[in-house]
């Protein structure tokens, strides 16, 4: 049978019997496929990709990483940071909202021309479905009905004052010229891939230019002794970057270059919990990660440490690491937090329902050691437990190809092509997150698109971070370090004028201003108004002309 939601004329029609009305939303209760509509041609498809992506129902997208032609994933990742879906048409945004999700799955296909959507669940979850006039209402609904008391950063930044440098700041992973031919040689080697002493000189040339809030990401421990005097010298923080997924058989080191492993600390530590900490799926196999490049050239598997098992380990690992460098304020955890993970070892097993709450005790831990608690992606299950994501304001789909490995390289004129394509099309892009959860976590682009990556493009990174209100982050090599710095210095200032008053405000207005998407504004708190101009030519908002390729912003009058 089916069932039509409406509001001003415009239809959904859902296969089922019927719903329960529930104040503004219906509410349905089910196991197995969930009612979708079908969609038709001019709806736009909004989903919870990393921040959003807004696709039309027959539109044609180049794939990198992900294909929107045959896409299939979880919830609780960075395919579908959110429980939640929202169809557009005819200017009405039908929310689709799934509570409880850790067991539900969807899948995007085309079919005749246009995209189709459908959800599934393994357990009997609970289903919300509402009309509204704006996409802005959408998003409120959905964080009525997943998380209405999320911890805001100003809570946060209660506990821990050393936020306070994310406030209008910037992340920057600075990297030796040789990291490529350490981390991927098909050769032993025994340089070290430690930045050292470029660290300072980095920092100093920072601070020179106005750079006053920076969180320096600190990948190698060689590099961990330079931590203190970037605080005392500049009032610059420090994160160190982590890794409790990845699970290293000692045998690949007959295969793999070992410069790896004594590169990279976590790999070493990593190697005593296999087999026994070792993630197994239901046929007790152990369960692939991230792969390796080995004398031959081939790619050689890791596999994942288990959920439980690399929390416990997080524990005791960095509480010792912070007797030896106290001055470290941050923690950058790859990987764990991008998604859940169940586990059919007899000896820690867990559910996916349970790695909710392993992982956000993960997280807990460090914030209970002082600690700036930051991940990749991440998804709203967690986000009480976090204050930052890296890559979260990144869509997977519009990265290009190996942006994880390529994390310092600029953009070829293929790449840009590519990002200009998709990445930095405001058609494409929605800021679905920031809509529900803004003024509650910190979302940084990917290190593989970082704020500087391409010359040519900053200034349309620049516009979707004021317009998102997003800080800016920064991954280059020191050989490309005086190209960059005037992209830095130029897109750091313009974006902390705006985050620095605006990261701890929800969004409350988001408008799309011109057919084309060119011309968008959102306003944070009812206090700040940003106004980007998409286009190459200059645009008019309530009698203001703002320049190609630029921003308004401005501090909203009330009404006495």
């Amino acid at each position: 049978m089916s069932f039509c939601i409406s509001k001003d004329g415009v239809n959904f029609t859902l296969e089922c019997d019927s719903l329960t009305k529930n104040g503004d939303l219906y509410e349905l209760n089910i196991k197995g496929n969930v009612p979708v509509p079908s969609l038709i041609k001019g709806d736009r498809l909004l989903l919870p990709i990393d921040e959003g992506v807004a696709l039309s129902a027959d539109g044609e997208y180049e794939k990198a990483d992900l294909d929107f032609n045959n896409l299939s994933s979880p919830f609780c990742n960075r395919e579908a940071t959110m429980g939640m879906f929202i169809i557009e048409r005819d200017n009405k945004f039908l929310l689709i909202a799934i509570k409880d999700c850790a067991n539900s799955a969807y899948s995007l296909t085309k079919k005749g021309g246009l995209f189709s959507l459908s959800v599934t669940n393994a357990e009997p979850v609970s289903v919300y479905y509402g009309v509204f006039d704006n996409l802005l209402s959408a998003c409120k609904a959905y964080r009525n009905i997943k998380n209405p008391n999320a911890i805001p950063l100003s809570e946060k930044l209660k506990n821990n004052p050393n936020i306070e440098n994310l406030i209008g700041g910037g992340i920057f992973w600075i990297w030796n010229d040789n990291y490529d031919e350490v981390m991927y040689s098909p050769n032993n080697t025994f340089l070290s891939a430690a930045t050292g002493e470029d660290l300072l000189k980095v920092c100093g040339e920072l601070k020179t230019n106005g750079i006053n809030k920076a969180m320096i990401g600190i990948f190698f421990e060689k590099d961990s002794k330079y931590v203190e005097p970037i605080y005392k010298n500049f009032g610059y923080i420090a994160t160190q970057y982590d890794n409790y997924n990845d699970c290293l058989n000692p045998a690949l080191l007959d295969l793999v270059p070992s410069n790896r492993a004594r590169n990279c600390d976590y790999t070493a530590r990593r190697m005593k919990d296999y087999p026994q900490g070792v993630r197994r799926d239901k046929n007790g196999n152990p369960v692939n990660a991230w792969a390796l490049k080995g004398f031959d050239g081939k790619m050689y598997n890791q596999n994942q440490l288990c959920p439980a098992v690399a929390r416990d380990r997080m524990k005791t690992e960095v509480a010792e690491i912070l007797k030896q460098y106290p001055y470290y304020k941050g923690r950058f955890i790859d990987v764990y937090g991008t998604s859940l993970a169940d586990c059919f070892d007899e000896n820690h097993p867990i559910t996916l329902k349970e790695c909710i709450c392993v992982k956000s005790q993960a997280f807990n831990n460090l914030t209970d050691m002082g600690l700036i608690a930051g991940t990749e992606d991440g998804f709203d299950d967690i986000i009480d437990s976090l204050v930052y994501s890296e890559g979260m304001h990144s869509p997977a789909p519009f990265r290009i190809i190996n942006s994880g490995r390529r994390h310092a390289n600029m953009f070829n004129e293929t790449e840009q092509a590519f990002a200009q394509k998709q990445m930095l099309n405001p058609a494409l892009r929605v800021p679905l997150w920031q809509m529900v959860y803004h003024e509650c976590l910190i979302t940084y682009s990917y290190w593989g698109d970082s704020t500087d990556d391409s010359v040519k493009q900053v200034d349309d990174k620049i516009l979707f971070a004021c317009l998102f209100g997003c800080p800016p982050i920064y991954s280059f090599s020191m050989s490309d370090f005086e190209t960059v710095k005037p992209l830095i210095i130029k897109s750091y200032k313009k974006i902390s004028e705006v985050h620095s008053k605006v990261a701890l405000l929800p969004i409350t207005e988001y408008t799309v201003l011109k057919d084309d998407y060119s011309l968008q504004t959102t306003v944070f708190g009812n206090e700040y108004r940003v106004v980007a101009n998409f286009a190459n030519e200059p645009a008019e908002y309530l009698g203001t002309t703002i320049a190609p390729k630029d921003i308004l912003f401005i501090k909203i009058q009330k009404a006495e």
